[in-house]
């Protein structure tokens, strides 16, 4: 682990370990009575119960009646009944009121971690313990359902986002962003407050106080499911469209909730699960009657709602009736192996049978019945029962062999060992064990340690919680009952040198199992790496928990010989271990440090070399002769205060308290009375009290050396301070109870200053008055204790006394009484009576404080001698060496040192090389007597002895020719890398780099993400852009559709006064009563203020044609309309120039009298002449224009959405391609790194593991002989087999290789890519779709906005023709058979617009499909008075004998037979004919009089009114509501695509940084993994072997 990874773990166990005390503290704050349950549980059953009734789903129940009387029931427990339909101000009150309980618990929370002192505030945790209660319980429903409440929005009439429940408020606009963010903020941490609550706030054991307690909290987290689930699905699911969804989403959560509530019984009171598990089945019953009802009412079943009503009742009596959680004793008997959960809830029951049997006689039975099977199917020979039978027929008086209870409990003490040695790593079972051992055994220390051994499983981040709160109630249930010796309990067990033997024996054992795995894997034929790879990380994180361990101990606890022979072992045939070399340099350390004591005490050194608190006292003989301070170092300066000029020189009473003062001179008097010459005397740690420079006392534990000299006899203190994290006041007093000091933290928990011992005499009895009377209760026990405040007023007499006047206040604290004797004071305990001095008391407001020792390692030199082969005499020579190591060792005794035992070592070749034989050859040509050598008998061999002192010239000769030979084979063979030690071996292989072909791999992975990221973000702004850019070429269509209609409008108007002006309008004159030229008037004004500003929305607009369409640009582009005047010439303008002509025109005639308007006026004949001939001409180029605006935009988005899918597809394919590159790569790496192991031969394996063996046969002997026997076998056979394991040629072998979790990571990408591929997918097709849909419903708004033009230009023109014969309409003269023709055409478009809404009848919204029916079906005199205030209802219902009530397309058939009507009349005329029946006499000429008088009819008028404000104001709902739904359409699929594309960028971020990058880690952290496991190769093999070396030279020239 990386001193990163370390840091980071570190720092996550601290917040943990904070955040654990906040919640502890909280927990011990919940005292919830029964009554205060059922409570809040009848209000979350209301709560519950609402969302299968709620507003949005009424519908679903069919019974609109019935079911709203129980939804207005049920609203009276929720928030939104008061807050519904209110200003946007009252909801955002109630808002943050929720908002701000949710911050306060987060902040609080927070500071209480951060700021420890917090926890010691009683109203502070009982605020927060307040309020998490209501969010976890009653107040979550409601503090959620506001905070969706603001969220949740609905489009008005207008289309835009509107607050649900307010009336006032647009969402996402202004400062809703703000509010929103604040929600999603909240939500976020009230969210993660509920999930880490449901982990923390349950019990490990059942809490009386608190009714509402838990085994464990998975299972009402289902609760915060089922609430949260619904009210999203509701919230974002469009109903009733999709109310199936909703339905069946609560179902599910609720069936789910019901399922773990009834079935894991997670509550310890029966009467609450009861009451829970009828409240979870009762909402899962009515949500299943709504789907129910839902689906087969009016079908299947009816009046279903009826018989939820009736059978609810029934349905509770069933779920409440007792659910008695029986356990099948005679199975568990059966049956040998249960399952963890079946030892559990067997034993639960079996201790609660244990509590209360001899009370009921149906449970007595049970338990008679129990033993009696039990003793018959026991196989265990050590069976408690069967023991219990054998003690008390020995032991017939002793009645505890025969209480059943005792049996019982030691019954359940074995069930609880099987089950631990059945499932060793089942954290639950040992939590439950230990809770066991603690309540019902009363066995804390073996609780304690049954609770360490579940930290060391890995336990999950509740179980972890319940391992905390364990420890803390095991030594709040010591605090109790604890002696003087047993206040640091739990450190005192941590220290227990039996328990960290066994700790250690057990690691150092599985280890040594795990390498015997590991290294039988490779004997297999076709070995399998996977299981290599798998064994070498449990051996690694093996002997990482060894080294943690180690070190903890070396921390907490002095050495222990056993645990250093056992290093010692396991280093020698295990594992090597730095620890061992550390333990060796602690003990060095300990020894040095006294010795540098006692020189100090025989040369008088100076002290600064010592960071503790050292103090040198000169003792005396004489009784009256007080012992003087001889010196003292910096740190005691720090400690009192006192500088070196105030107290050396003085005497010890200075600084030592008086009482403690009397016991020195006592321990100076045992001193000399038994003093010997040279005596040399260490006492053990006591306790004292010195007094500061402020008079004020410190406890100080001290160890004190005393030394005889010449100069005289001196005593060493070396002082230290307990580590206290609790306040605690001392307070000493003497055997009357007359205070003598104080410490000074009196002040701030007793309000008790040195000044008030100072001016009066105080007792203990005046402030704990009880104290004294009940001493036995407080001696060396920790226990509450009544505290006498007493404030003081200080008053004055006419005589000057000084009075006080006391007002007294109780308090209770934590008091532990301890006895001042002299006890630790005398150097001989025999005979002598121990006297009491005095007491002092120890007052706290919380627990002890704990406290930690210092450690320290020191190196050593080690001398050893050994034999080393020397190449140029081919023999072995004895030398002196001196090494530096660093091991760790064990000392009997504080001041003995053992000596390192001398060990003889040595080394030689395996294979002879060039020197060898050539120095064989040169020693057999030196000539006689070369031949004679001497030998020894060395471990077991006999070896050769040179004798140093040959010949020079001999040696010169040979040291030249070796020379040579060494150049020589250097040249051959290439240089061996030298390993020292396993630190050198772990160097030379981490430092290997990372492939640079993963490198690579990862650098493009990286690159191709980040890509389709940046591709997803421009495919989701194009289509967004597009949608905006489609609202705005539909509303220019219809524009430019609603100008021509209003230009036409103006020409109706110009008609009217033209013919008011001339008095042809006698029939309108006289229904309108004369008032028929101020309404065209107003009309006409009207209209030239629409013409205006549509005219400005389009000369504004933003208009692209695609190449594709370039005709249609040149056409509307070119000046190629003709505009006639008078006098018939003309000028051509474009079609834009042309408009503004017509608009120009217009507002002269606007602003002109009533005169101008005949045809003798230039601008009159100009525009009604060029509105009826050259602008309807071209007015099909402007829709042209702006109708293929909107098919370049449809095509531009087809084909940049056909690009971006091809592009992301190719990318992803990439992706996949890469990926499976960089995983098999990586495999390969990782695979070739494990193979190393494959160079080594199998017989060298073999004595590895026969290493492995024998530390463990070591570990299970116990006699020294033995072991050394084994040992000494164990040195021969490594001695014959040293050679093996590389003295042939490797043979090669097939092996087997799987990355762990290569399925895993497999399946996890093809997940994520395929989720991808979705997300693209449906962009890309909802894109089609939304082509598709406009393609279809553009024509609709093209010709919705252009039939009105054509009814008013068929009704003008028929009107011109009838005024003036000689009329030029549609460009031709003689006009009758083109407005024929025109007429039929426009009958043709409307039976094509009617087929154009039957086409796109479902794409059309409902609203839509509502207003088109009634205007052309029903009667549209209602929104023909809703738009147009000029009609009143008589006028509209009336009109052309009430046509208008059969709906507009009757209407309009009627326009069609009238026009054709005043046509056939027209064609009727005859020149010579009298015409007397004429209703008019409108002019003198024959003609005009019968013209005139054809549309001075009611038929001729009822067209005109239709086509001036009947259809158009019908026309103009449709094309609004048409538009509406377009534009509501896009916004919505803009929202849904933006949802989508958020939802997407958080799951690729979450992917990238929470998936892909861990994964890199982890592959990398894998690579780095296999090269720690290659460290497992002994350093020797890698020196030796030659396929090793090549290795080490191949990762070298890597770096």
């Amino acid at each position: 682990m990386s001193l990163k990874q370390e840091f980071t773990q570190t720092l996550w166990d601290q917040l943990k370990l904070s955040l654990f005390n906040v919640a502890y503290q909280i927990i011990g704050q919940n005292n919830q009575s029964f009554q205060t349950t059922c409570l809040l549980s009848f209000i979350q059953f209301i709560q519950l119960l609402y969302f299968p009734f709620q507003i949005q789903l009424q519908f679903a129940w069919h019974n609109v009646k019935l079911s709203g009387e129980i939804q207005k029931f049920l609203q009276y427990f929720t928030s939104i009944r008061m807050l519904n339909q209110q200003k946007t101000s009252v909801y955002l009150i109630a808002m943050y009121c929720g908002i701000s309980i949710v911050l306060l618990i987060a902040i609080i929370v927070l500071l209480a971690t951060i700021l420890k002192q917090l926890l010691n505030n009683q109203f502070l945790m009982l605020v927060l313990s307040v309020t998490l209660k209501l969010i976890m319980t009653a107040g979550f429903v409601e503090i959620l359902r506001l905070h969706l409440g603001f969220l949740v929005c609905k489009r008005d009439n207008r289309g835009e986002l509107r607050m649900f429940y307010t009336t006032d408020q647009v969402c996402w606009q202004d400062s809703y962003i703000i509010h929103a963010c604040i929600v999603i903020f909240s939500l976020a941490v009230l969210f993660f407050i509920v999930i880490i609550g449901s982990q923390l706030f349950i019990e490990v054991r059942n809490n009386q106080k608190n009714t509402f307690s838990q085994r464990e909290g998975s299972t009402y987290t289902f609760m915060f499911v089922y609430v949260s689930l619904s009210m999203f699905s509701y919230s974002l699911i469009e109903l009733p469209k999709y109310a199936v969804i909703v339905i069946l989403i609560q179902l599910l959560t609720s069936f789910l909730f019901f399922y773990k509530i009834r079935f894991k019984k997670p509550f310890y009171n029966r009467s609450v699960q009861k009451i829970w598990s009828a409240i979870s089945g009762l909402v899962f019953y009515t949500n299943f009657m709504l789907l129910t009802t839902f689906t087969f009412e009016h079908l299947v079943f009816i009046g279903t709602m009826k018989g939820w009503l009736v059978t609810m009742p029934m349905l509770l009596v069933i779920l409440l009736q007792d659910e008695r959680s029986t356990v099948n004793l005679l199975k568990s008997n059966m049956i040998q192996e249960l399952s963890s959960q079946e030892i559990i809830q067997l034993s639960e029951f079996l201790i609660e049978l244990c509590d209360c049997f001899e009370k009921d006689k149906n449970k007595e039975i049970l338990v008679l019945g129990f033993l009696e099977v039990h003793k018959q199917t026991c196989l265990n020979p050590q069976c408690a029962i069967k023991t219990s039978i054998e003690l008390a027929k020995k032991f017939k008086d002793n009645l505890k062999y025969t209480d059943k209870r005792m049996i019982l409990k030691e019954i359940i003490d074995q069930i609880y060992q099987v089950g631990l040695q059945t499932y060793p790593l089942n954290v639950d079972l040992k939590l439950h064990y230990s809770y066991f051992l603690l309540d019902t055994l009363e066995q804390g220390q073996k609780a304690l340690i049954e609770v360490d051994k579940a930290d060391m499983c890995c336990p999950s981040f509740a179980q972890q919680f319940l391992i905390f709160k364990m420890r803390k109630i095991i030594d709040q249930n010591y605090q109790r009952s604890a002696t003087t010796n047993q206040v640091k309990y739990i450190q005192t067990l941590d220290r227990s040198m039996k328990y960290q033997y066994k700790q250690i024996q057990q690691l150092a054992e599985e280890c040594a199992y795990y390498k015997i795995q590991f290294w039988n894997t490779l004997l297999d034929e076709n070995p399998n790496l996977s299981s290599i790879q798998k064994y070498g990380k449990l051996i690694l994180e093996s002997v990482h928990l060894l080294k943690k361990q180690l070190f903890k101990i070396q921390i907490n606890t002095p050495l222990d010989s056993s645990i250093y022979r056992l290093i010692e072992k396991f280093s020698k045939y295990v594992h090597q271990l730095e620890n061992y070399k550390g333990f060796q340099i602690a003990n060095k350390q300990k020894v040095v440090s006294q010795q540098s004591e006692h020189q100090y005490l025989k040369n008088q050194d100076e002290l600064s070399m010592y960071s503790y608190p050292v103090i040198v006292l000169e003792l005396f003989g004489k009784p009256n002769q007080p012992t003087i301070i001889k010196n003292v170092n910096q740190a005691f300066h720090s400690l009192l205060g006192y500088s070196k000029t105030d107290v050396i020189g003085k005497p010890l009473s200075l600084i030592l308290q008086s009482t403690y003062q009397k016991l020195h001179s006592v321990f100076v008097e045992s001193y000399f009375s038994q003093l010997r010459p040279d005596q040399l005397n260490e006492t053990g740690e006591r306790s004292q009290f010195l007094v500061s420079k402020n008079k004020y006392i410190l406890q100080t534990f001290s160890i004190n050396s005393i030394y005889m000299s010449d100069k005289g006899i001196f005593q060493f203190c070396r002082l230290r301070q307990e580590k206290c994290y609790n306040n605690c006041a001392y307070i000493i007093f003497n055997l009357e109870g007359k205070i003598e000091s104080i410490s000074a933290t009196c002040i701030s928990i007793l309000n008790l200053d040195i000044r008030q011992l100072q001016i009066r005499q105080l007792t203990i009895q005046r402030l704990f008055p009880y104290l004294m009377y009940n001493k036995e209760e407080y001696i060396n026990k920790m226990n509450l204790v009544v505290f006498e405040h007493q404030t003081h007023s200080l008053s004055q007499s006419s005589d000057h006394e000084e009075k006080f006047n006391d007002s007294c206040i109780s308090r209770l604290y934590y008091a532990q009484l301890y006895e001042i004797s002299t006890k630790n004071y005398m150097f001989s305990q025999g005979d002598y009576r121990q006297q009491i001095y005095g007491y002092y008391l120890k007052v706290q407001m919380n627990e002890a404080a704990t406290t930690k020792d210092d450690y320290c390692l020191i190196k050593r030199n080690i001398f050893k001698h050994q034999f080393k082969f020397s190449v140029e005499q081919n023999a072995y020579i004895f030398e002196h060496v001196s090494q530096s190591t660093s091991q760790y060792e064990s000392n009997k005794n504080d001041s003995d040192v053992q000596d390192e035992p001398k060990v003889a070592i040595y080394t030689q070749q395996s294979i002879p090389s060039k020197k060898f034989l050539s120095m064989t050859n040169l020693k057999l040509q030196s000539g006689l007597g070369h031949d004679i050598k001497t030998l020894r008998l060395f471990q077991g061999e006999i070896k050769e002895i040179i004798d140093l002192d040959q010949d020079e010239e001999e040696e010169e000769q040979i040291r030249e020719r070796t020379q040579k030979l060494q150049l020589e084979e250097d040249k051959e063979q290439p240089q061996q890398i030298k390993i020292n030690n396993q630190e050198e071996l772990m160097y030379h292989l981490l430092s290997v780099p990372y492939s640079p072909l993963l490198k690579k791999l990862i650098l493009i992975l990286n690159s191709l993400l980040i890509l389709m990221f940046v591709i997803a973000i421009v495919m989701y702004k194009v289509i967004i852009n597009t949608q905006n850019q489609f609202e705005s070429a539909i509303s220019y269509l219809a524009a430019s559709n609603q100008r021509f209609a209003s230009i036409l409008k103006i020409q109706s108007n110009l008609q009217d006064l033209r013919g008011c002006y001339l008095n042809l309008e006698q029939y309108t004159m006289k229904t309108t009563g004369g008032r028929y030229v101020q309404i065209n008037y107003a009309e006409l004004n009207n209209e030239l203020k629409i013409l205006l500003e549509i005219d400005q929305i389009l000369t504004s607009a933003n208009v692209n044609i695609n190449e594709k369409y370039q005709k249609v640009l040149d056409d509307f582009q070119s000046a190629s309309v003709q505009m006639f005047t008078k006098n018939n010439n003309f000028q051509n303008f474009t079609f834009t120039q042309a408009i503004e002509q017509m608009i120009s025109k217009a507002i002269t005639l606007n602003n002109s009298n009533i005169s101008a308007y005949v045809d003798d006026n230039e601008d009159f004949h100009y525009y009604l002449h060029n509105t009826l001939n050259s602008i309807p001409k071209y007015q099909l180029v402007s829709q042209a224009y702006y109708y293929y605006n909107i098919l370049s935009l449809i095509d531009d988005l087809e084909i940049e959405e056909e690009s971006f899918f091809t592009i992301q597809i190719c990318c992803l394919s990439f992706i996949f391609l890469f990926f499976q590159l960089y995983v098999f790569f990586h495999q390969k790496i990782v695979k070739e790194i494990i193979s190393l192991y494959l160079e080594i031969r199998d017989n060298y394996i073999r004595k590895m593991i026969n290493q492995f063996q024998i530390f463990i046969q070591l570990l299970q002997l116990n006699e020294n002989d033995e072991i050394e026997s084994i040992e000494e076998d164990a040195e021969v056979q490594e001695e014959q087999d040293y050679n093996l394991g590389f003295s042939s040629k490797n043979k090669k072998r097939k092996s087997t290789f799987e990355m762990n979790n290569y399925r895993k990571v497999q399946v996890n990408f093809l997940f994520f890519l395929t989720l991808i591929i979705s997300y693209f997918s449906y962009i890309y097709f909802s894109s089609t779709t939304i082509t598709d849909q406009t393609k279809s419903l553009v024509p609709l708004v093209n010709l919705t906005s252009f039939m009105p033009t054509q009814y008013r230009l068929i009704d003008n023109s028929i009107k011109e023709m009838l005024y003036d014969e000689n009329a030029i309409l549609f460009n031709e003269f003689n006009s009758q058979e083109k407005l024929e023709k025109e007429l039929e055409e426009v009958r043709l478009l409307d039976a094509e617009l009617h087929a154009l809404n039957q086409k796109n009848e479902l794409i059309l919204s409902d609203r839509y499909k509502q207003v088109f029916n009634e205007i052309y079906i029903l009667n549209p005199c209602d929104i023909i008075l809703a738009n147009d205030p000029s009609v009143n209802s008589t006028a509209c219902l009336n009109f052309n004998q009430n046509i208008l009530q059969e709906g507009l397309s009757i209407a309009i058939t009627n326009f069609f037979e009238n026009a054709q009507n005043m046509l056939q009349q027209y064609q009727y005329y005859n020149k010579n004919a009298v015409y007397n029946n004429l209703t008019f006499n409108i002019s003198s000429d024959h003609r005009q009089n019968y013209t005139c008088n054809i549309y001075n009819t009611r038929g001729g008028n009822a067209n005109r009114k239709m086509q001036k404000v009947f259809i158009r104001v019908c026309h103009m709902q449709l094309l609004e509501e048409l538009q509406s739904y377009l534009y509501s359409h896009y916004s919505d699929l803009q929202l849904q695509f933006t949802l989508l594309f958020m939802i997407f960028c958080v799951i690729s971020v979450l992917v990238y940084f929470v998936i892909w990058i861990p994964l890199q880690a982890r592959f990398y952290s894998e690579s780095k993994t296999a090269r720690e496991i290659q460290s497992l190769i002994p350093v020797d093999l890698f020196n030796n072997c030659q396929s090793l070396q090549a290795y080490l030279r191949q990762i070298k020239e890597k770096r």
